[in-house]
């Protein structure tokens, strides 16, 4: 049984070996008609830009939601175009068109507008927060110029109920002075650490992606499986007519 397995599998083998022109030529066809066929998928224009926005830490839903974004930056797009957000705090634009100039101004003008909402958005945080910690500052002054007026009014007096008022609103205006001094500090932590929108990869565009090569190898694999599928199916017929004519 071993004995004729191990034939089986030499008789087949050279067969195979008869016929190893097939091995090119079925190959070679089928990646060739893979290559062709490749051409003919549809692309949706032969050339696609892209470009990242990096949104720092702006949050507003209408400057950071890829379809308001697209409602509202990307109303000129001729061609198809996409708006994603890969990860927090970047957005990513795919242009597609036939014109590689076209393309390339299209994409300027969408980076173009949308980074000047995201920084007049910033310019407007920034301001707000410096204003309310300069309103923080005004009010520490207040409150220092208020507790030494009540320590002053303390050592001025012997009377215990003025006394008593006078510590009642020193032990306050500490109080307040002390959590406006820590809000002041905070805000101006913000301000620090506000991140600044920016184009974290500017706008290129190149030709868009041919499969030709991919399809050819793959086309070329699949030839070598039919090759072996059709030589075996050839190599049966030939031993079953053998067989029968004996």
């Amino acid at each position: 049984m071993t004995e004729n397995k191990t034939y089986r599998l030499y008789d087949s083998l050279e067969f195979f070996w008869r016929k190893k022109i097939w091995f090119i030529i079925i190959p070679v066809i089928v990646a060739l008609l893979g290559y062709v066929g490749s051409m003919f998928i549809p692309k949706d224009g032969e050339y696609v830009g892209r470009s990242t926005v990096f949104t720092g830490s702006v949050a507003l839903d209408a400057l950071t939601n890829p379809d308001h974004i697209m409602t509202n930056y990307g109303q000129h797009f001729t061609g198809k175009a996409e708006v994603f957000v890969p990860t927090r705090k970047y957005i990513k634009a795919e242009v597609y068109g036939d014109n590689k100039e076209q393309v390339s101004k299209e994409l300027a003008l969408f980076d173009e507008q949308l980074m000047e909402s995201l920084m007049a958005q910033n310019d407007k945080v920034i301001d707000g927060t410096q204003r309310y910690a300069l309103a923080q500052s005004a009010r520490i002054k207040t409150l220092q110029q208020g507790i030494e007026s009540y320590k002053q009014a303390l050592a001025d007096t012997d009377n215990l109920t003025v006394i008593n008022n006078y510590t009642t609103l020193l032990s306050q205006a500490e109080m307040d002075l002390t959590n406006a001094m820590a809000t002041e500090q905070r805000v101006r932590n913000d301000i620090i650490s506000y991140e600044k929108p920016s184009v974290a990869k500017a706008a290129y565009v190149v030709k868009t992606k041919s499969y030709g090569l991919e399809a050819a190898v793959a086309g070329l694999i699949l030839g070598i499986l039919f090759t072996i599928l059709i030589l075996s199916l050839w190599k049966y017929i030939l031993e079953a007519r053998g067989s029968k004519r004996a």
